[in-house]
């Protein structure tokens, strides 16, 4: 949670970050720290290095590649190897100027897992029949900073939940990036975009899911040029299972996803939106719904303007499918506060 706290605190000093351009291009290496639970609930701690290449390609916009190698995954005293190829995307709702500019992160790629079983490594004799090379797909999605040093120089910290489908990585991981910039100086009609701290409380309706606490977050918001907004918010979502609970106990982790459009009217004093929307549940910690939830939200909200601050409230229904099947409904009430954005007219 320390990663997650610094992120929310850079977050909300990016809101008021002084602009200048930006070089589209930029290329560089990465490390990354991970943690990953085994079998007891016990966590243990991995790192990996790679190299990153991401292009500016629109206002609000980046798109890159990643190329991470992870040479010890293992938690039973096995080997479990990751390299891991990801097509990258990079939302700024305050667009990429500044010193410090906020984003949301979404990978997707390939995943090549080496996996040696435990008793193998242990054994004298040749045991090939317990090693395994698979290829299968890699998700990763989480929020983060970049800083802009000048025109030629960039650096980022992110935090992100990873999951490799049908193996043992499931994690929450820091990722941090060190890149050269290049190229032309990347210039376009920015749009207001704006990003605060979050903070909510579900309220459940049906299954066998309940909040240990209030979800803590970060929601970004960016202006279009049409009647509707782009939205987005990522809560850290401390969950308890209230009916057949694993060994390792009733209590999980998770990072919830949700973007949405919102269609909204204008009054004076600020804005009425109603919201739609998918939604992902990374769950990290061990037990059954360690991996990847998916549903959707839907809900309204409204937005108070107060000098150079922005007030919102919202409510919104969460449709989640476990693991196991079992769909969970709930409504996720919710303030944030982040620094005023002005409508479409405004935006230059």
């Amino acid at each position: 949670m320390r990663t997650t706290t610094w992120l929310l605190a850079a977050l909300w000093l990016a809101g008021t970050s002084s602009a200048h351009a930006q070089r589209r291009f930029r290329i560089g290496p990465t490390y990354s720290s991970l943690s990953l639970d085994d079998g007891s609930g016990s966590s243990h701690s991995f790192s990996s290095w790679g190299g990153s290449a991401a292009l500016i390609t629109g206002d609000d916009g980046e798109t890159g590649l990643t190329i991470s190698r992870y040479n010890d995954l293992s938690t039973d005293k096995g080997i479990r190897r990751l390299t891991l190829f990801t097509l990258d995307s990079y939302y700024y709702p305050v667009g990429t100027r500044g010193i410090v500019a906020p984003f949301a992160l979404t990978a997707l790629g390939l995943a090549r897992v080496t996996e040696v079983d435990s008793l193998c490594v242990l054994s004298i004799v040749p045991c090939s029949g317990t090693t395994s090379a698979t290829s299968q797909l890699g998700l990763a999605f989480g929020l983060g900073v970049r800083v802009n040093v000048g025109d030629a120089a960039v650096a980022s910290i992110a935090g992100r939940f990873l999951e490799v489908p049908g193996s043992q990585i499931q994690a929450v991981e820091a990722v941090a990036n060190a890149s050269i910039a290049l190229g032309a100086v990347r210039k376009g009609e920015f749009l207001e975009g704006t990003v605060g701290p979050a903070a909510s409380v579900l309220i459940p309706i049906s299954g066998g899911l309940r909040a240990r606490a209030p979800f803590l977050g970060a929601r970004f918001r960016r202006e279009t040029k049409k009647a509707g907004t782009l939205g987005l918010e990522i809560d850290f979502a401390p969950l308890k299972i209230t009916a057949g609970c694993p060994p390792t106990g009733c209590e999980e982790n998770a990072i919830l996803f949700a973007p949405g459009y919102e269609a909204s009217l204008r009054p004076a004093w600020g804005r009425l939106y109603a919201e739609a929307g998918f939604l992902l549940g990374g769950v990290y910690s061990q037990g059954s719904d360690r991996g990847i939830a998916q549903g959707a939200h839907g809900g309204l909200g409204a937005d108070f303007y107060g000098g150079p601050l922005m007030w919102n409230v919202n409510g919104r229904l969460l449709w989640l499918q476990r693991n196991s099947g079992e769909n969970v409904f709930g409504v996720q009430v919710g303030v944030s506060l982040s620094p005023r954005i002005r409508g479409p007219a405004a935006a230059h």
